[in-house]
């Protein structure tokens, strides 16, 4: 399995995100979220499931996204990720 490949995809996604504001959530599946926590360097996990200082929380939606705060527009712009094939 190439891990590099699911940090590459929600690294890029966080990156892509910080154009549109503050990203804040990550928002994955159970599966995507067991991926990433496999693929992704220990330092980038802290206590109570913060990856890369965006806090992470698990849903029923099949398809990752960043949640990112918009200053400007006092608003919430999303971000989505764009999976790897074959995973999640």
């Amino acid at each position: 399995m190439n891990t590099d490949a699911v940090t590459q995809a929600v690294n890029f996604a966080i990156l892509v995100a910080h154009r549109l504001g503050e990203p804040r959530v990550l928002e994955l599946s159970h599966p995507q979220y067991r991926q990433l926590r496999r693929a992704a360097d220990p330092a980038d996990w802290s206590l109570r499931s913060t990856y890369r200082g965006l806090r992470v929380v698990e849903t029923d939606e099949p398809d990752g996204r960043v949640l990112v705060w918009d200053r400007m527009r006092e608003t919430e712009m999303v971000q989505r990720i764009d999976w790897p094939a074959g995973r999640g």
